[in-house]
C-alpha cells in the first residue's frame, strides 16, 4: 500500500518505491538481514522513549550508526558497545561504496534502517541508496513517523495527536525483531 509523502513535493518518479509496511513485515526483513544497520539521527533524542528503542535494537545485535549529536543520548544511558559516530552524508556515499568494509570491517551491509533524522535529509540519503546501492542491493526502510516514498518500506505519516500509536508500532517492530 502507497501512501502519500510527508513533504507532499517529495515525488521520486513514476515508479515509487515506497510502500507502507506492518511493524512485523518490517521486522521479518530486518530478521532476515545478512548484515543490517540502524542510522539514528538526532530526533531520537526529543523523547527518551525513542532512543531506548534504538538501544532495544541495538542489544539484538544490529550495530548502530549514530549521526548528528545522537552520540550524546548513547553516552549518557551508558550504552556504547555496538554504536559508532559518523555523519550522515558520509556514511551514505561509504554505503555506495561495494569494497566498503562497514563501521566494523564486517563487510557491506544489506538493510539500512533509517530512525530520528530530519525529513528532509533522511529524503535525500534514502533516494541516493534507492538508485545507487544496487551492486549489492541493499534495502533501505524508515521507521521514522513520516512516510519516505524513497525507502523500500516506511510507517505511514503519524500526526503529532497519533504519536501513541506510532510508539506502539516501534515497540511491535522491536519485539519482532529476531537475532
Amino acid at each position: 500500500m502507497a501512501c502519500e509523502p510527508f513533504d507532499i513535493a517529495n515525488v521520486p518518479g513514476p515508479a515509487a518505491l515506497g510502500v507502507v509496511a506492518t511493524p512485523e513485515a518490517m521486522a521479518s526483513v530486518v530478521s532476515s538481514a545478512r548484515r543490517p544497520l540502524l542510522v539514528v539521527g538526532s530526533e531520537i533524542l526529543r523523547d527518551d522513549f525513542y532512543l531506548d528503542v534504538a538501544i532495544e535494537i541495538g542489544r539484538k545485535g544490529i550495530p548502530i550508526a549514530a549521526t548528528g549529536h545522537s552520540i550524546k543520548g548513547f553516552v549518557q544511558k551508558g550504552y556504547t558497545d555496538n554504536v559508532h559516530i559518523i555523519n550522515l552524508h558520509e556514511l551514505t556515499n561509504c554505503l555506495r561504496d561495494p569494497e566498503w568494509r562497514g563501521l566494523d570491517g564486517g563487510g557491506s551491509y544489506d538493510v539500512v534502517i533509517f530512525f530520528g533524522i530530519l525529513y528532509y535529509y533522511a529524503s535525500q540519503m534514502l533516494s541516493c541508496i534507492r538508485n545507487f546501492c544496487v551492486r549489492p542491493l541493499m534495502r533501505a526502510i524508515s521507521i521514522d513517523r513520516y512516510f519516505h516514498p524513497n525507502a523500500a518500506m516506511s510507517f505511514p505519516n503519524f500526526r503529532p495527536k497519533d504519536e501513541d500509536k506510532y510508539k506502539e508500532m516501534l515497540k511491535k517492530f522491536v519485539e519482532n525483531i529476531r537475532r
